[in-house]
């Protein structure tokens, strides 16, 4: 019986999908339970994650025809249709990339208090995608006509394969590299505002598993100098397609990690005294009636300049929020509801 790597790699493929997919939802159970509002980065993660869905069914429609298995296992009439649906699968899978990684910069736009760091966000988004977008559409341009891209017995001309494969270990490294910095940036943007060490500590760490990231796409690109001489294309690549599609599954997981602290949060201030964000009483009212009441407490940083930053307990992250970029505000909201029957929940 023939070697085939095939069966596992979609196995692979949707496992990430599937578990991607728990963790980008569960994030919005939280925002939902916090603050019920979506943003960009929100629709961003989720285009990202559409991509990988379509990655997905490519490859398993390319596995369909033979990639996975040996050279000489693959008959001549599937080889082109194999090719193709590989060589349009990696397309979305390096769209998705940058995609993802757009997301988790849009939610650090929201927490950048100074001018450096939001135009070093943005260096960050503008240079991704051109050279993530770029090494995508270089896959199709190598050849002319496009076709011969999976038929070699089309008349027409490609570059060297060099050319795609320097320029795809460039791009992979610049990935690996950003997902550095992108995991570092919460550090610096978060230690110097006046919270609770326990909880600096908290969200920093929350906002830094994007180094997960990075482990993944620089494990990808040494994949990447080897694949120009596979003497076997078919069963060697199969490692690569799964760690390309780990890249974009892994910045979901890490993009979503953090607003899970609104549940641990919540799970873990339950029925305390102090330092409690949420609690549920019940009341008896005749009334039909709704009131609510807030209480907000405003705490001035000054920074380096004498500038003061804002946060917020009520951002979507549940931790910090800038608010008009001026100060740092530290917000408890208590709503108190009085329904027509006579038992009444008080939430913050």
């Amino acid at each position: 019986m023939s070697e085939n790597n095939g069966p596992k790699t979609v196995a692979a493929l949707w496992a990430m999908a599937v578990i991607s997919f728990l963790f980008m939802l569960l994030r919005f159970v939280c925002k939902a339970m916090h603050s019920r509002r979506l943003g960009i980065d929100d629709g961003l993660l989720c285009v990202s994650w559409l991509f990988t869905i379509i990655y997905a069914a490519l490859i398993t429609e390319s596995v369909r025809y033979g990639m996975g298995k040996h050279s000489v296992d693959i008959l001549p009439e599937n080889e082109s249709p194999m090719y193709k649906y590989l060589f349009i699968g990696e397309f979305f899978s390096l769209i998705a990339i940058p995609t993802s990684k757009t997301s988790f910069t849009v939610t650090l736009l929201r927490l950048s208090t100074r001018r450096w760091q939001k135009v070093l966000l943005w260096f960050i988004i503008v240079t991704m995608n051109l050279v993530m977008w770029l090494c995508a559409i270089l896959l199709f341009l190598q050849c002319t006509p496009v076709e011969r891209n999976w038929n070699k017995d089309l008349k027409g001309t490609c570059w060297k394969s060099k050319v795609q494969d320097n320029y795809s270990i460039f791009a992979g490294a610049y990935s690996a590299f950003l997902d550095f910095v992108l995991a570092m940036l919460p550090w610096i943007m978060i230690w110097r505002l006046q919270m609770n060490m326990k909880e600096k500590l908290g969200v920093m760490i929350a906002m830094s598993f994007g180094f997960l990231a990075g482990i993944v796409a620089a494990v990808k690109t040494s994949y990447l100098p080897g694949v120009g001489n596979f003497d076997d294309m078919p069963f060697m690549i199969i490692e690569l397609l799964i760690w390309s599609d780990a890249e974009t599954a892994v910045t979901i997981l890490a993009a979503s990690i953090p607003f899970f602290r609104v549940l641990i949060r919540n799970a873990t201030t339950r029925g305390g005294a102090t330092d409690q964000y949420r609690q549920s009483y019940r009341l008896e009212s005749g009334d039909n009636m709704k009131k609510s009441a807030r209480r907000s407490k405003h705490l001035g940083i000054a920074g380096p300049a004498g500038r003061r930053e804002e946060m917020s307990d009520s951002s979507s992250l549940g931790e910090i929020l800038p608010i008009q970029g001026q100060g740092i505000v530290k917000r408890n909201e208590i709503t108190v509801e009085y329904h027509e029957d006579k038992d009444l929940d008080i939430g913050a």
